[in-house]
């Protein structure tokens, strides 16, 4: 089963496949510096993700800056009524971990 990735509500990251859970994604400081919050995969994929595109602010960006060996594809979206109003990472069927923000939070 692969995994896909996007953001939900204002401030959780979901994880659905073979990685399933979330974690909160809400920080007015990451916001203001616009870097969001960083999400490391253990196929050494590394997303930067936020909530609020410059040209969509209802909607979560989730910028790929690594890509790694499970990495399959994002698909864009720039529409606040979109389901989900996320960009969305996909990974390949594969055993796949990820840790996110400064504390290395485990996602489960």
């Amino acid at each position: 089963m692969a995994t896909r990735v996007y953001g939900a509500s204002d401030d959780l990251i979901e994880f659905e496949g073979d990685l399933t859970g979330e974690v909160g994604a809400y920080d007015p400081d990451d916001d203001d510096e616009g870097i969001g919050t960083l999400v490391a995969f253990s196929d050494g994929t590394v997303l930067a993700v936020r909530y609020g595109k410059p040209a969509a602010n209802g909607v979560w960006a989730l910028d790929v800056l690594v890509k790694g060996s499970l990495f399959d594809r994002v698909e864009v979206c720039n529409d606040e009524d979109a389901t989900p109003y996320s960009d969305q990472v996909f990974f390949k069927d594969g055993k796949l971990k990820a840790w996110t923000g400064g504390n290395a939070e485990a996602v489960k």
